[in-house]
């Protein structure tokens, strides 16, 4: 999991979580947050907004609960044909933003060492390396 701020920061790379259907990005975030992984709500101040993509949705609760308010790109309601000029505007927004973390992920990416399939026994190092 990585985490990354709207200027393209990087704060952290939490993991690796194993790929499988109980850990989807929602899950991850939860894990994380209630074990407080790396101390990290002390990094949190309540108001804060957290930027995420729809695999988030089921995280919008337990961060609503600490105070954090997330944005992700807006859903149309059933039976509407387009969206409010307000919700749209804010998915563009959201999105916006969110090409700054999609871009540092293709920067990881980038990275001939992970360029490729690792062997098993470097998995516990993949955090270390980046």
């Amino acid at each position: 999991m990585v985490i990354v701020t709207t200027s393209g920061y990087y704060i952290s790379i939490i993991g690796p979580y194993l790929a499988d259907s109980n850990n989807n990005d929602a899950s991850i975030l939860n894990h994380i947050l209630k074990t407080n992984v790396e101390d990290i709500r002390s990094w949190i101040k309540e108001e804060d907004i957290f930027i995420v993509d729809r695999g988030f949705r089921d995280s919008i609760l337990l961060l609503e609960d600490l105070g954090i308010k997330a944005e992700m790109p807006r859903f149309l309601v059933k039976g509407q044909k387009q969206m409010s000029t307000e919700d749209a505007n804010m998915s563009r927004l959201v999105t916006k933003v969110r090409w700054v973390v999609e871009s540092s992920n293709a920067r990881i990416k980038g990275w001939k060492y992970l360029d490729h399939t690792l062997p098993t026994n470097q998995v516990p190092y993949i955090g270390d390396y980046i």
